[in-house]
């Protein structure tokens, strides 16, 4: 197992922050683009889930699946112990809580990166 320190965990790539948009639109069913507009107009993430007829915890439910299939092969190899999943996935849902019903500042949607204008 490579071990990483603390600093390479809380510094993410500019893609995962693309990746999570993918998850957001994809639930909601429109594009990326569309979905940066909508953010960068001032709207939540809840607010363009709910006037395209999605309910705003399918995002959320979305977002956190993904975190769960992220650390499935942590499970899996039992590097995780039960209560550390229970955190993970609480600490995951608080997370894409807060995503879906936050306001972001204004950005430049391009595939493959977010650049704040």
């Amino acid at each position: 197992m490579v071990s990483e320190t603390l600093e390479d965990r809380l510094t993410w790539p500019p893609d995962e922050l693309v990746s999570e948009l993918s998850i957001a639109a994809k639930a909601i069913g429109i594009g990326e683009a569309a979905l940066a507009t909508a953010l960068s107009d001032g709207r939540t993430i809840a607010q363009v889930a709910l006037v395209n007829g999605v309910k705003p915890h399918r995002v959320v439910t979305a977002l956190v699946s993904c975190v769960v299939a992220d650390m499935a092969a942590d499970i899996r190899r039992g590097d995780l112990s039960t209560d550390q999943v229970r955190w993970l996935v609480a600490l995951a849902t608080w997370r894409a809580e807060g995503q879906v019903t936050s306001t972001f500042p204004a950005i430049e949607f391009r595939p493959g990166s977010l650049v704040a204008p």
